[in-house]
């Protein structure tokens, strides 16, 4: 594990959380003051897809750590890491660090399932995901995905990355805030991914207070135009979450939309102690 850089201290403490998305699985969260950026893929063009909703990388404000979920071109890509400079504190699962210090990057410390990782006031689980570890058919690197559970104030959001279903879900302390992938690139999403149903299944799994969907309507292969099925998974989300009685949960933004939460008491969320005899 290579150096990783301590959090400067002094950032004011918030009990609020601030959730912008910025479209696929790239989201901008501030909780207890903290800045934490997701899986940043924010360029017009990436690889053989085209992002229909651009995003000004120089509005963004600053990150304090960047957390990468896995390996693939559209989650770990170089060209929006490069965006914030080359000493942004980036988390990568274990086996990805190589890469990016190659690339220039110097402040990178890898993680796995089961790690925790302390930043200031913020504590990062790293847990479990089922998605693919290879980086792609030409390349060597691979890296078992990961997803993160950020704890900080008051609030817990969970962020899984890529991935399908798995028991583990069902077990965590209480989640704030999931911010769950329910499509992708393409019309379809195969195994190792959630889709509407499976995402409205996790829901019901981590029974977390809101849940904001992400990974759809961003990006489709080059030649389509705007396809129609781009908002699909969105629209199928909510009529699965309203099926299953947690419709209300739903928080539905559109890339580059914010979302805050204000301060939480855990208490009602909990289920409440066993009378001890």
């Amino acid at each position: 594990m290579g150096d990783f850089e301590p959090y400067a201290a002094g950032v004011p403490p918030a009990r609020s959380v601030a959730v912008r998305w910025l479209g696929h699985a790239s989201v901008l969260i501030e909780l207890a003051g903290v800045r934490v950026l997701t899986d940043p893929a924010l360029t017009p063009r990436l690889a053989h897809l085209r992002r229909h909703h651009a995003i000004d990388a120089t509005a963004i404000e600053p990150p304090d750590v960047i957390l990468i979920s896995h390996v693939h071109l559209d989650h770990l890509h170089v060209p929006s890491l490069r965006l914030f400079g080359s000493e942004v504190a980036t988390i990568v699962p274990a086996g990805a660090a190589a890469l990016l210090r190659r690339k220039g990057f110097r402040n990178v410390r890898e993680t796995r399932a089961g790690s925790s990782t302390e930043l200031g006031p913020l504590t990062i689980d790293t847990v479990p995901a089922v998605h693919p570890s290879s980086r792609g058919p030409h390349s060597r690197i691979a890296a078992d995905a990961v997803g993160y559970i950020v704890r900080g104030g008051d609030a817990v959001v969970y962020f899984p990355g890529d991935t399908d279903l798995f028991d583990e879900m069902g077990t965590w302390d209480a989640i704030d805030l999931a911010l769950l992938p329910i499509g992708g690139w393409w019309r379809t999403v195969g195994e190792g991914h959630l889709d509407p149903s499976r995402a409205a299944r996790a829901v019901e799994l981590i029974d977390p207070r809101h849940v904001l969907p992400v990974h759809w309507g961003t990006y489709s292969p080059i030649g389509l135009g705007r396809p129609a099925w781009l908002n699909t998974p969105a629209e199928r989300f909510r009529a699965e979450l309203d099926a299953a009685g947690t419709g209300d949960r739903l928080r539905l933004v559109t890339p580059g939309g914010t979302l805050v939460l204000p301060p939480v008491e855990w208490e009602t969320h909990r289920e409440p102690a066993e009378d001890t005899p």
